[in-house]
């Protein structure tokens, strides 16, 4: 019987400490953040034949925090990716002459300190680059925006869904 009850209580620990892991890899953020517009890929195209296609993932977003953010990772199916984070601004029908097809946003460079409250920011994790995965960060979550403020701990966003947008046609 003391056996049992010990192997019960070894099967308990072991089912809550794991519990526990997933519950604090990463604090989902009490109050918003992010402001999710869009999420998703898109091929680029070039003009010149024997480039080859590249496909970026795409994260538009509204920046609803205080402070500003340090840094940003995309924790996708491909591993732990740092993001390029821009000031992003929707192009109107009537300056579209001049721009590829397939662009809706153009991109302003911006410094993390000059991130402010309502900026519309474009996020594109960026392939390459070795950055450890926190030890906050457990296997089991994918397809999730990690991020950090000052003097922060981890903060992350999930993403439910990724669309396809068309291409764009370098000329």
């Amino acid at each position: 019987m003391k056996l049992k009850l010990l192997f019960i209580f070894i099967a308990l620990s072991i089912v809550l400490n794991s519990e526990a892991q997933v519950r604090n890899a990463g604090k989902k953020a009490k109050k918003s953040y992010i402001k999710l517009i869009e999420a998703y890929t898109q091929r680029t195209l070039p003009g010149i034949k024997e480039s080859p296609t590249s496909t970026d993932t795409h994260f538009i977003i509204i920046w609803e925090g205080t402070q500003y953010p340090e840094t940003f990772f995309w924790r996708g199916e491909n591993g732990w990716l740092t993001c390029k984070m821009v000031k992003a601004h929707k192009i109107n029908q009537a300056n579209k002459r001049s721009i590829p097809a397939g662009l809706e946003y153009m991109e302003e460079m911006i410094t993390n300190d000059k991130v402010n409250k309502g900026d519309t920011l474009a996020l594109t994790p960026i392939k390459g680059g070795r950055f450890a995965v926190p030890k906050e960060v457990t296997n089991n979550i994918k397809n999730t925006l990690f991020f950090k403020t000052a003097g922060s701990s981890w903060l992350k966003f999930p993403i439910t869904k990724i669309g396809t947008k068309k291409d764009i046609l370098m000329p």
